[in-house]
């Protein structure tokens, strides 16, 4: 712990109460070097690691007044004894604002960072289920058609049966007209076969008449037909 003492300053040409530097005894050896280079490394890489603390102990310069309000460190008051001073004093300005900027904007870019994950793997998710919806329509068209080729078999074959079917039924109605004729073909084929039987006799009758009438004319048949 470094041990805060009261020291007298004069700033804008007046004496101002303030903590007693202790630069010359504590820090004078730890910023020996490229200072410029420091602090553009600070800003680069460290910025980020600034604590509270830290904005707690710079707080008292950078909100010191004189006694009659003016701000005394600022970049132009800070000019009056030298640029550097001012490029210092005004990054030390910077590096708070960031600081106190940062808290406001890093739970936030924080939490962009998760919803931008949570999208990332909610585009993922999408994705596969795009990809599974591709799969299930491609499987649902090839159903789609498998069950339009089955249908248009099954209409084809309905088709045949209905043409059988209209066959059938022509071929029972035949069938049917036939078996109302049976009984006449029955008799008809009976009396061709007496007829077959009784055609040698009838031949013969025929051709004895015929013989025995030869010799008479045309009137004496006639008598004799009668």
């Amino acid at each position: 712990m470094i041990p805060v003492e009261k020291g007298t300053y004069t700033m804008l040409k007046k004496e101002t109460v303030f903590i007693k530097s202790s630069y010359d005894e504590y820090c004078s050896k730890k910023l020996q070097g490229p200072l410029l280079a420091q602090l553009l490394s600070f800003s680069n890489n460290d910025k980020d690691f600034i604590n509270e603390e830290t904005i707690e102990l710079l707080e008292p310069y950078l909100t010191l007044k004189t006694e009659a309000g003016e701000p005394l460190f600022e970049g132009e008051v800070a000019k009056k004894a030298s640029n550097a001073l001012m490029g210092l004093c005004v990054w030390a300005g910077a590096m708070s604002d960031y600081h106190k900027a940062s808290k406001i904007v890093k739970p936030k870019l924080r939490l962009l960072e998760i919803r931008t994950a949570e999208l990332a793997e909610a585009e993922e998710k999408l994705a596969a289920a795009e990809n599974e919806l591709q799969e299930v329509n491609a499987l649902k068209a090839a159903l789609k058609a498998k069950f339009d080729s089955q249908t248009a078999q099954k209409d084809a074959l309905m088709e045949k049966a209905m043409k059988t079917k209209r066959k059938m039924d022509q071929a029972n109605k035949l069938i049917n007209s036939l078996a109302d004729n049976k009984i006449r073909w029955i008799e008809t084929s009976n009396q061709f076969k007496q007829t077959k039987k009784e055609l040698v006799g009838n031949v013969a009758k025929a051709s004895a008449f015929v013989s025995y009438c030869g010799p008479f004319n045309a009137e004496f048949r006639n008598i004799l037909n009668d």
